[in-house]
């Protein structure tokens, strides 16, 4: 799983998750965005790119303890299929 800021530095974030998807041995790695960025424009080309979801920062606000809880939650609990299949 990954933790995805779309701020930064050297290789942005979108640049970033288009590399990812493009490594066949990585490119169904699970991918949250969690950035500054409420651009609906980054959020659309984020899900585009199959993520899993986008979290604002500084709108989770008190909630983002409770957003890194689920994350670890999502980790434990979700299966995936064998890299095998």
């Amino acid at each position: 799983m990954v933790l995805l800021d779309l701020n930064m530095p050297r290789l942005g974030g979108h640049d970033f998750l288009t590399e990812i998807r493009n490594e066949p041995k990585l490119e169904q790695t699970v991918v949250f965005v969690l950035t500054t960025s409420s651009a609906d424009e980054d959020r659309y080309k984020a899900y585009k790119k199959n993520i899993a979801g986008y979290i604002v920062k500084n709108e989770a606000g008190k909630g983002f303890v409770e957003a890194i809880k689920m994350l670890g939650h999502f980790w434990q609990v979700v299966t995936f299929p064998n890299a095998a299949a």
